[in-house]
């Protein structure tokens, strides 16, 4: 079994958004030579995401509107008080969401479904942010 790691390298630019990961994923796939295997994608950033999702902008914008209802922004979160910024509803999201996915790799290739794609969210932008990949296969 073969391993390649690498790593995409992101700035953000909105307080919230989706950034759709697919084709960087997809090159890292490709230059790790693995045919059939997976592809561990994360983020150890933890006011941010990583998740499968269908490939619509306005499915994105709905995504963060659920996610406002469900965490909304509170000054009375107990980290909102503390020395560490006022992002307590950015830690919640992206608890609720994670921070990896797995994929499998078919013949070279990301095996997504007809409309998934990788997604990438920010919580607590804009910010530079980091994304792991990791493909473990076979070459052949």
């Amino acid at each position: 079994m073969k391993v390649f790691t690498s790593a995409i390298r992101l700035t953000t630019t909105e307080k919230a958004e989706e950034i759709n990961i697919t084709d960087q994923v997809e090159a890292i796939v490709s230059e790790s030579g693995i045919q059939e295997g997976i592809a561990v994608v994360f983020t150890g950033h933890t006011t941010a995401a990583i998740h499968l999702n269908n490939s619509d902008r306005d499915l994105e914008r709905d995504f963060h509107d659920l996610m406002n209802e469900l965490v909304p922004d509170k000054p009375t979160f107990r980290h909102n008080k503390g020395e560490y910024g006022r992002n307590a509803h950015a830690h919640i999201k992206s608890l609720l969401v994670g921070n990896t996915t797995i994929v499998p790799v078919t013949k070279g290739r990301v095996a997504l479904g007809q409309w998934q794609a990788i997604y990438f969210s920010e919580f607590d932008g804009p910010r530079n942010r980091l994304i792991s990949v990791k493909v473990m296969g076979s070459t052949g």
